[in-house]
C-alpha cells in the first residue's frame, strides 16, 4: 500500500472511532441523568413490571375514547341556514337592466 493510502485510512479509523466513543459517552451520560434525576416509584423501568388488570383497563379507555370520537364525527352537523337576501323591487330592476345591457353570460 501506498504511504498516502495507509495515512488516510488510519484517519477514518481515528475519525470514527472518536464518532462512536462520543455516541457511547453521550448514551452513559444520559443514562446516568435518567437515574439521579427520576422520581422512585415514579414510572415502571420495563412493561413486565405493569400488572395486566392495569393494562387492560387503560387499553379499554382508550377504545371507547376512540369510539366516542369517531361516533361524534360521524354525526352530521346541521349549519344554518344563511340569511335571505333582501332586494327591493327598485334593485331588481336596475340589476336586470345592467344584466340586459352587457348581453347573455356565459
Amino acid at each position: 500500500m501506498s504511504e498516502q493510502l495507509s495515512i488516510a485510512l488510519l484517519i477514518t479509523v481515528v475519525g470514527m472511532g472518536l464518532v462512536f466513543a462520543a455516541l457511547i459517552l453521550l448514551q452513559v451520560f444520559m443514562t446516568l441523568l435518567v437515574r439521579l434525576t427520576a422520581e422512585k416509584g415514579a414510572a415502571p423501568e420495563s412493561l413486565s413490571e405493569i400488572d395486566d388488570d392495569n393494562l387492560r383497563q387503560e387499553a379499554a379507555l382508550i377504545a371507547v375514547g376512540i369510539a366516542l370520537a369517531e361516533q361524534e364525527a360521524e354525526t352530521p352537523k346541521e349549519f344554518p341556514l344563511p340569511p335571505t337576501a333582501l332586494v327591493s323591487a327598485w334593485q331588481l330592476a336596475r340589476r336586470a337592466n345592467t344584466l340586459n345591457k352587457r348581453g347573455p353570460t356565459r
